[in-house]
């Protein structure tokens, strides 16, 4: 079976897709010629239209008389330019504004708040690498999810022990993962699994990307869930390299899963207090187990020690 893999394109390579031919600058108040769908910026477009008819990039006629009636402003393709260049429609409004604040004289009562810079990251849903972004994070319980009734589910809301985090919006999933093993002392021998809902997230989705994806409006902090399976012996590469610095070579998987945080299994842990005690730690005092590997035996246990013989 191939394995489909996800490739991270960079700027400069959308850059053609994404720049005004006729001044050379990112799209600002994109605008499309309806004869032939090729896009410019509005004050680009309509300066060039009072002395041609014709497309600059194809040489389509526009319109034979009076070319500006085939334009259309194009919202869908402005949205992806500020989304996708940084700081553009943080530095776009500014520039607007100060241009008002300049021309008084200039009525600006007709235009929409956004053609007068006075509209926030927020309301475009705009978010920019070094913006905080608040999230939740809660164990995930499939047998909670398939509870039917209000009462089942706001008792187990109740004791679901969500945490809040404040992080980044630059900040991967891998980089939570890490975190979430830090906090809980998690064996390497277990992996953490970072959701949406119920949909896994790919170590190198940022926080940024998530609420672009599954279009966070800011109605409340980004939730997310966990959860911990024991590590499969035959994950894939790709995996096993963002896990490196976490795992030391050769860590056998255990058949145990680890236990549901909501487990009252030992005392609370001081920063997540719905966790059992470290099982890495030494205070479980957990027999050691055998594991067979080909016509070795190495005999592990939890707190990372471990002896081998042939």
């Amino acid at each position: 079976m191939t394995m489909h893999r996800t490739t991270r394109i960079k700027i400069t390579e959308l850059n053609p897709h994404l720049m005004c031919v006729l001044c050379g600058g990112y799209f600002i108040d994109a605008t499309t010629i309806i004869e032939c769908l090729h896009s410019f910026c509005k004050m680009c477009i309509v300066r060039y239209l009072e002395t041609s008819k014709y497309c600059p990039i194809c040489d389509v006629q526009v319109h034979k008389t009076k070319p500006l009636l085939n334009i259309r402003s194009d919202k869908t393709l402005q949205d992806i330019v500020y989304k996708l260049v940084p700081g553009l429609f943080k530095n776009e409004m500014k520039r607007r504004r100060d241009f008002y604040a300049e021309h008084p004289s200039i009525d600006a009562a007709n235009g929409s708040n956004e053609d007068r810079g006075e509209v926030a990251d927020e309301e475009k849903r705009i978010i920019t690498d070094d913006e905080i972004i608040s999230l939740s994070i809660e164990f995930f319980d499939p047998k909670a999810q398939q509870q039917g009734s209000a009462e089942e589910k706001q008792s187990t809301d109740e004791v679901n022990n969500k945490r809040y985090l404040q992080c980044p919006a630059a900040m991967t999933v891998m980089h939570l993962r890490k975190f979430l093993r830090s906090k809980m002392d998690i064996p390497c021998t277990f992996q953490i699994e970072v959701m949406y809902e119920d949909e896994p997230l790919k170590d190198y989705y940022t926080l940024m990307d998530i609420a672009y994806i599954y279009t966070w409006r800011r109605n409340g902090p980004l939730p997310l869930k966990y959860r911990v399976r024991p590590e499969l012996a035959n994950r894939s590469e790709s995996d096993s390299a963002s896990d490196k610095t976490n795992s030391p070579a050769g860590a056998p998987s255990t058949s145990s899963p680890l236990p549901s945080p909501c487990t009252p299994v030992q005392p609370s842990h001081s920063t997540f207090p719905h966790i059992p005690n470290p099982i890495n730690g030494s205070s479980m005092g957990s027999p050691s187990r055998q594991f067979t590997f080909g016509n070795k035996v190495r005999k592990t246990s939890l707190n990372g020690s471990s002896t081998s013989s042939g």
